[in-house]
This record gives C-alpha cells, structure tokens and sequence, in this order.
C-alpha cells in the first residue's frame, strides 16, 4: 500500500529499487559488449578494437525487435553505451 506522505513515498520507491537489483544485477556484465539485455531492454557497449562483436550483437538486437533510443557518448575515449527497447514494449504495456 502507498502512502500520502511523499517522504514516505520516496522511501518505498527505493526500497522497492533495492529489492530489484538481485533480479537485474547477475545478467548485468560490465566487461562485454552487450552488457545486460532482458526481454525488453539491451545495453551495448561500444569498446575500441570489438567493431566486429559490436556490429554482431547491433545486428542480433535489431533482429529480436530491439531498436536504438539512445546514445551515451559520454566515455568517447573508450566508446559509448547504446540503449535499446524491445519495440514489444511500448511504454507499460506489452504489445504482439
């Protein structure tokens, strides 16, 4: 149950995040080049000397119905995260 209380709110938000992270974190792989995909998100990662790998895995998404929302480019020394959506999975709902 929520609560009125935005404190308490907040509160129950994180700690519901917090409970979460067991699910997520043992797909999550922060040395490869995809680094954590589910049913309906993938993260690749852009790595100087895996072009190959990268195009493979952009390919392999692409091909499930993942298509690209987002570009990080913030680490451009060593390349950048891409950010996909199952396109299955438009907002909240499932759709086939």
């Amino acid at each position: 149950m929520t609560s009125e209380n935005p404190e308490q709110q907040k509160k129950e938000r994180y700690e519901s995040l917090r409970k979460r992270i067991d699910e997520f974190k043992p797909t999550w792989d922060k040395n490869v080049v995809i680094q954590y995909k589910n049913e309906s998100i993938a993260i690749l990662r852009r790595e100087t000397g895996k072009q190959v790998e990268f195009i493979i895995a952009f390919d392999d998404l692409t091909r499930e119905g993942y298509r690209l929302m987002v570009v990080d480019e913030s680490e451009s020394d060593s390349g950048g995260h891409f950010y996909f959506q199952n396109m299955k999975f438009l907002g909240n709902r499932v759709t086939e």
